[in-house]
């Protein structure tokens, strides 16, 4: 078994790799990020979003993997029904954004410490809820790919640890790699041709409410 770890390893990370662009996480991922934070701002988005993915599957990992505790009961079910909703109502946001006009960006300073923009009327930090989102969607997907991180586990819990490790690593790459794209391209098309963008924002967020309705039907 311990000759075959690098081949599970390596999968565990490949698999983050295609596990980040899921339509659910894109759609969110895509909604989530303000139109004018451009490349660097949908960057921080998708960092954080990974990064409350991670954070939800090494928790859970921890406890089924390390403690040998079990996963309670219907708790991916319902965080995949939250997930419905949260999707559904980010298309809503975004829809409405494009209705009523964006509002005015704000200037908020850490007094010494340096100052950065946010969106006018949410909180100063309204980033958080990329982290959040990425939470829930972590929690969402735990049993599916906790009855993977098993095959690693032979040797040693500790690898099987490793291979969520490498597979939430994985999904951060990937969704910098989307971000980057969809933030630069965002940007660019708001300048040149602003109302392809808007076009584009409308497709993502009718897509997000379209895959939320079809995830609370049981569609998908």
């Amino acid at each position: 078994m311990l000759t075959q770890t690098p081949t599970l390893l390596a999968m565990g990370f490949g698999l983050g790799l295609l596990h980040a662009l899921d339509p659910d996480h894109v759609l969110a991922v895509a909604n989530l990020n303000d139109a004018r934070a451009g490349q660097r701002g949908s960057l921080a988005f998708s960092a954080r979003w990974a990064l409350g993915h991670g954070a939800a599957l090494m928790g859970i990992g921890t406890l089924v993997l390390l403690a040998g505790l079990a996963v309670p009961t219907g708790l991916s079910a319902w965080a995949e029904y939250l997930v419905a909703f949260v999707l559904i109502g980010l298309g809503i946001s975004a829809l409405w954004t494009l209705w009523a006009g964006e509002a005015p960006l704000r200037l908020h300073r850490h007094g010494a410490n340096g100052a950065h923009l946010h969106v006018a009327g949410l909180p100063a930090h309204h980033g958080r809820r990329a982290l959040l989102v990425g939470l829930l969607h972590g929690t969402a997907g735990s049993a599916s790919l906790l009855a993977l991180a098993p095959l690693a586990t032979a040797a040693s819990p500790w690898i099987g640890m490793a291979y969520l490790l490498l597979f939430g690593a994985g999904v951060l790459i990937a969704m910098l790699a989307f971000g980057g794209l969809l933030g630069a391209g965002l940007q660019r098309l708001r300048y040149g041709v602003p109302s392809i963008a808007n076009g584009l924002r409308a497709a993502l967020a009718l897509a997000a409410m379209a895959l939320g309705i079809a995830l609370l039907r049981g569609g998908i």
